[in-house]
């Protein structure tokens, strides 16, 4: 029957568009159990740090950079250079990012990395005798520097009024901690350094952390401070500082809580052993900024991006592609859609439009506002066009100069009232629909020529199906379903294009045919 109506090629070749497109959804879908509705189950932690630096010699930046480790999985990392070398150096486990060569003028540099944290993993604490620390970590964590002072009069006097267990270290370190949270307190303005903070009993917390890993050093128990970002503070993450001990491993210390074998919430881990992040040499000014951004993905889409279980799809995944593309793709998936239901309401229910892809562009338009004042914007240009026409008629210009002063009619218009809206409210509105305002400028051509060449009456009518159209198109292009659907699953865009094959080989009765025929259809009555 298809077949009948469509022709055997148009049916066929629609049919196979269709089939391919379903076949790879449902393949992706029901095989590979990829979501097909959006979720708000939380995803990684997206981190991005960019630093800005000034010089006119040589000179280098280095950065702490996070590793994979028992609580915290890297993966989608990238760096910008900006005519300087990078390299990414390793040191037992600690990763150091550095930009180095001749500096001239102004460089920006950008690093972002996604992590995955695991927000229940705690470090296990022994019981009983702990194994003799590995002369390694002696030798690097265990003795007096200048930044711990463990052999200081003072410490070695404060560790015997501590009175500390005898030979338990678990025991030991938790009444070390327990001193510095209870005894020293925590003042944004204090000192950084382990002696001074100990003299005044306060200290910011680096103060403390330093002070700790020295009593701890001090009490023979191998330590060392770390440091990372806290990502609650979203957008612009805090930097965070913790200390670890040995005690038959690293055992991560948070003194904010005052809890031992679990460092703070929602930390990304940076660097071990020091507590800069971001260090610059040879460099006249630099300064520096973190972001972070929490992620809604599916757990499985996640994996397929960090341990993708076939390459091929991986390397097809549109979610591995920049923020900036994704957003743009995300609105360019959805003109298929809407090009379908113009090619429903033009060739299948019969209405007369602005062309086939007016109404898509008027919905495009209206996708970043709210309905009513997207279509008062499209009531005001065409009340623009009409207006403009009439006035201009009377000068008898040609067509392209009459349609270039319209423009100009436009564009003073929305001035005009970019200068009233001056509040809050007015920028964010002036934000989405500034630039689709030249979209919109493309209806005062299209009326102003039907006008001219076919009256009044089928302007305004070709004007209110566009309209209608691009109405019932609207919701198609806000829906976070739709787009998450077309992004996610990018194969359905063939199965569009083979029904819209069939419209378009559709040779029967239209809707509107079928109304405004009706009266021939009804049986006659014999005289």
């Amino acid at each position: 029957m298809i077949a009948l109506m469509l022709g055997r090629r148009t049916a066929l070749a629609g049919g196979a568009l269709v089939v391919a497109g379903a076949a790879v959804f449902v393949w992706k879908a029901l095989l590979l159990g990829l979501p097909v509705v959006p979720t708000e189950t939380e995803g990684p932690w997206r981190v991005e740090l960019e630093i800005t630096t000034r010089g006119s010699g040589r000179g280098s930046v280095r950065v702490s950079l996070p590793s994979t480790g028992p609580r915290q999985v890297i993966f989608d990392e990238s760096a910008s250079a900006d005519r300087l070398l990078f390299a990414i150096r390793t040191e037992g486990d600690q990763r150091t990012g550095v930009w180095s060569g001749r500096f001239g003028g102004v460089h920006r540099i950008v690093y972002s990395f996604r992590v995955d944290i695991d927000p229940a993993a705690a470090a296990r604490l022994p019981e009983g005798a702990v194994e003799t620390p590995p002369d390694d970590v002696v030798e690097s964590h265990g003795g007096a520097t200048a930044a711990h002072p463990a052999g200081a009069p003072e410490i070695q006097a404060l560790l015997a009024t501590i009175d500390l267990p005898g030979e338990d270290p678990v025991s030991r370190v938790r009444r070390i901690l327990r001193f510095v949270s209870d005894e020293v307190a925590t003042v944004a303005q204090g000192s950084e350094d382990a002696l001074l903070t100990l003299a005044a009993r306060e200290g910011r917390p680096e103060g403390k952390v330093r002070l700790l890993v020295t009593l701890l050093r001090a009490a023979g128990i191998p330590a060392r401070p770390v440091a990372g970002l806290s990502l609650r503070t979203v957008p612009v993450p805090d930097r965070v500082v913790w200390a670890e001990a040995w005690i038959g491993g690293w055992i991560p210390i948070s003194i904010g809580d005052d809890r031992l074998g679990r460092r703070p919430a929602d930390t990304v881990l940076l660097r071990r052993g020091g507590l800069a992040l971001v260090e610059a040499t040879g460099v006249e000014a630099t300064g520096h900024r973190w972001r972070a951004l929490r992620e809604h993905l599916q757990p499985d889409e996640l994996a397929a991006m960090m341990v993708p279980a076939n390459p091929v799809l991986a390397r097809l995944s549109l979610y591995r592609l920049p923020v900036g593309t994704q957003s743009a793709l995300r609105a360019l998936l959805l003109l298929p859609v809407g090009a379908l239901v113009v090619a429903l309401f033009r060739n299948v229910v019969g209405v007369p439009t602005f062309g086939t892809f007016m109404p898509v562009l008027i919905a495009l338009a209206l996708r970043n506002t709210s309905l009513l004042p997207g279509l008062g914007m499209v009531a005001g240009v065409i009340v623009i066009g009409i207006v403009g026409r009439l006035g201009l008629e009377r000068l008898r210009l040609l067509l392209v100069p009459r349609l270039g002063v319209l423009l100009c009619v436009v564009v003073l218009v929305v001035t005009s009232i970019a200068l009233a809206a001056r509040g809050e409210a007015g920028s964010e509105f002036f934000g989405g629909v500034l630039l689709p305002m030249v979209i919109l400028t493309m209806l005062i051509e299209r009326f102003s020529v039907t006008l001219a060449e076919e009256g009044l009456r089928t302007a305004m009518v070709q004007a209110a199906w566009s309209t209608i159209v691009a109405t019932a198109v609207y919701p198609l292009f806000r829906s976070a379903r739709m787009e998450h659907l077309l992004f996610g699953f990018p194969e359905l865009v063939l199965a569009i294009m083979g029904l819209l094959v069939w419209i378009g080989g559709y040779t029967g009765y239209r809707v509107s045919d079928l109304i405004r025929f009706r009266m021939l259809a009804r049986p006659t009555e014999d005289a």
